[in-house]
């Protein structure tokens, strides 16, 4: 049985690797091969099995202050359903995500939920930028809006067909009609059309 099993895995890593090693890998820009760079799937395939998709599932923690004088503890579900393609103008690069929200504050229990989108600002090369957002937001605590600013760090080399997998240190600031209210927090954000495939083309380059 030991034997069986261990024949069976390798036939099945064989049978995996055989088309990898039937197509070259392109370089980048190479628009012959009609396929974007290994980078890419490798991203989203590495993704998968260390369970990221999972991540929108697992709640943010920030701590919120103001509007009054206790402090509470505020748990996050942000979605991002899609990042757009970089936009890469002269200088930084440039990658927004639209968002949903929903939030509990915890003790005294209230429900709220935001929506807004985020725009990443990566200098050239780099993988660690910043992160400017802002969102409307509805809640049994109040309704308005927010703005936060922060500094994030891809995990992944970047490339302008990939979609940012990003830990971010973020502080925002939420103006509602019972008042002004401030949070932090730390958050790993996945945006979803990283499940969906790649360009099937890589980018052209200039000749």
């Amino acid at each position: 049985m030991t034997h069986s099993l261990a024949a069976g895995s390798l036939l099945t890593v064989l049978l995996a690797a055989a088309p990898a090693r039937s197509e070259p890998v392109p370089e980048s820009g190479d628009t012959e091969s009609g396929r974007a760079p290994a980078l890419v799937s490798w991203k989203r395939s590495f993704c998968l099995y260390s369970g990221c998709f999972l991540e929108p599932l697992i709640p943010d923690v920030r701590f919120e202050w103001g509007q009054g004088p206790k402090e509470h503890w505020v748990l996050s579900w942000p979605i991002h359903p899609w990042a757009f393609p970089a936009w890469d103008i002269p200088g930084p690069t440039l990658i927004a995500s639209p968002f949903v929200e929903p939030q509990v504050r915890l003790k005294t229990a209230a429900w709220r939920v935001a929506a807004g989108a985020r725009v990443y600002v990566f200098p050239d090369s780099a993988r660690l930028g910043a992160l400017v957002e802002g969102a409307g937001l509805w809640g049994q605590d109040g309704s308005g809006g927010l703005a936060g600013v922060g500094l994030s760090f891809d995990l992944i080399e970047r490339h302008p067909s990939t979609t940012p997998w990003t830990v971010s240190a973020v502080l925002r600031r939420t103006w509602t009609g019972e008042g002004v209210r401030m949070d932090v927090s730390v958050d790993v954000t996945v945006p979803l059309n990283m499940f969906l495939g790649s360009s099937l083309k890589a980018p052209k380059q200039p000749d």
